[in-house]
């Protein structure tokens, strides 16, 4: 009741713009000029994903868990229905493409895609990632981050560009706006110090859409991690509530969700190994850290976060199981090590380099934003909860701090929690990002709705149905709020 209670007063708030969304003067999220609401294929997309949510609740609401194959077959519609949302709310914004294909152009919203058209190959992005950053004509996004976010958008680009009709598709998903492509390649070209053709321009609408829908995925590390922390049934409660996180489904096209599978598939990973011991999981997980830190080096706080989960574990081992995670753990940091030497000697890519040269130039953005360090501290926190939703930010509250005080969680869960709640005070006590947080903070918010998961699941039968149905509705009704109030992404 409290969480609906709060998402009701937010939404109105949001809609007489009376809620704060940031700091004048330092950042703010932009509001539309006139509200967009949801199309009838969107409804009816959306009443879709709620719909697939509430036969999930349904079919496992008798207690027992269910078995691996229903338990597929769940985790299959639950990706369906997230991938109906995510496009459903993204139809019903007829600028969207526009808006969206500009910013992935744009040097100032993201600029990936414009240092991709300078490659000519993938190892270009590694080799010349010392000289990006220390350039101050690449764009800030790309001077902070690592060069997948670059060879993501190479590699994407290569196949679109040869996949029959896109190029087609892409125009005239712009003419139905009334967009000409030539006025189309003029607005581009002001946007980016890049050569963008008119090629490029019609290619940028179909990532536009592919980088909308890809985050809806993070629903199976979701499930995976409530699985391997919990059960199954916690794990499919936790992938419903991931893939309605509004941060997920509005903050598009962004690299930010695909961010979220990465890191959460790799803290899955993790997690098996640390509750199996066997090496090869220690290995995929060290794997799986490789490709999360070739994303985002902000990610690098999840081996925080994976460090303080295992202790709990581990100090519950047995003396000879122990020596199993010693060596899965020594064999992890060979295989991270031996992959980012091959990259520093085959392709000059050095992590010890970059990450450092790559955080100094993130502070001095910052510096010249001028956003207040302890204006931003509570700030955070609060962009962080807003955006995550209400509603599922008050139960997740309510939950962690229900279940660290009365001590019901085992020693994976429990270091999961308290590891998250390290993190996020070291992130906000740092000060490493201020302003933007409830966007590029969402791999942490399926980890915050994962004791709310385990809480649902933990209910009788009806009101495990209508607490878990209300619990997304209220998500639902919130992001299509926030859709239709804020805009998504603009390239300037």
């Amino acid at each position: 009741m409290i969480g609906a209670c709060i998402t009701a007063i937010a939404v109105v708030l949001l809609w007489i713009d009376w809620l704060p969304l940031g700091v004048p003067g330092q950042w703010v999220w932009l509001r539309r000029a006139a509200a967009v609401l949801p199309s009838l294929a969107a409804a009816v997309a959306v009443g879709a994903a709620i719909g697939a949510g509430v036969l999930v609740l349904a079919l496992v609401r008798s207690g027992g868990q269910p078995t691996r194959r229903i338990a597929a077959v769940l985790l299959a519609a639950i990706l369906v229905a997230s991938l109906l949302a995510a496009v459903g709310l993204t139809a019903s914004d007829p600028g969207l493409w526009a808006s969206g294909a500009l910013a992935i152009i744009s040097d100032t919203s993201m600029g990936y895609y414009g240092q991709a058209l300078s490659l000519s190959g993938v190892s270009d992005a590694f080799s010349y990632h010392s000289a990006r950053v220390a350039s101050s004509r690449v764009p800030d996004r790309v001077r902070t981050h690592p060069p997948g976010p670059i060879i993501f958008f190479y590699m994407l680009r290569q196949w679109l560009e040869y996949a029959p009709g896109v190029i087609d598709w892409g125009e005239t998903a712009l003419a139905r706006r009334g967009i000409s492509p030539a006025q189309f390649h003029g607005i581009a070209r002001g946007l980016t110090q890049a050569p963008i053709s008119r090629r490029d321009v019609a290619l940028a609408v179909p990532i536009a859409f592919i980088l909308s829908v890809l985050g809806a995925a993070v629903v199976l590390p979701a499930y995976g991690i409530g699985t391997v922390a919990f059960d199954r049934r916690t794990g499919l409660m936790a992938a419903l509530l991931a893939g309605t996180v509004p941060s997920l489904l509005h903050f598009v096209p962004s690299i930010d969700g695909i961010g979220a599978v990465l890191a959460l598939t790799y803290l899955w990973l993790w997690m098996l190994a640390v509750r199996r011991g066997e090496v090869w999981l220690y290995t995929l997980a060290a794997l799986g850290a490789t490709v999360m830190l070739l994303w985002s080096f902000g990610y690098a706080i999840l081996l925080v976060l994976a460090v303080i989960m295992a202790i709990p574990v581990w100090g519950q081992t047995y003396p000879d199981e122990m020596s199993r995670h010693l060596r899965g753990v020594a064999c992890g940091i060979l295989v991270f090590a031996t992959v980012h030497q091959l990259l520093s000697s085959g392709l000059e890519y050095n992590i010890l380099i970059a990450l450092p040269a790559s955080v100094a130039v993130h502070r001095q953005v910052l510096a010249a934003a001028g956003r207040s360090y302890w204006l931003w501290l509570p700030m955070n926190l609060y962009d962080f909860l807003l955006f995550m939703g209400p509603a599922l930010a008050t139960m997740s509250v309510a939950a962690i701090c229900n279940g660290l005080k009365q001590q019901r969680w085992l020693a994976l869960p429990q270091g999961l929690v308290i590891g998250l709640l390290v993190i996020v005070a070291l992130l906000l006590l740092s000060g490493s990002t201020r302003g933007e947080v409830g966007r590029i903070w969402v791999f942490l918010m399926p980890l915050a709705a994962l004791p709310v998961a385990y809480y649902v699941a933990r209910l009788s039968d009806s009101r495990f149905v209508w607490v878990g149905a209300a619990l997304i509705g209220l998500q639902v009704c919130f992001t299509i709020v926030l859709h239709a109030t804020l805009v998504p992404v603009y390239p300037f």
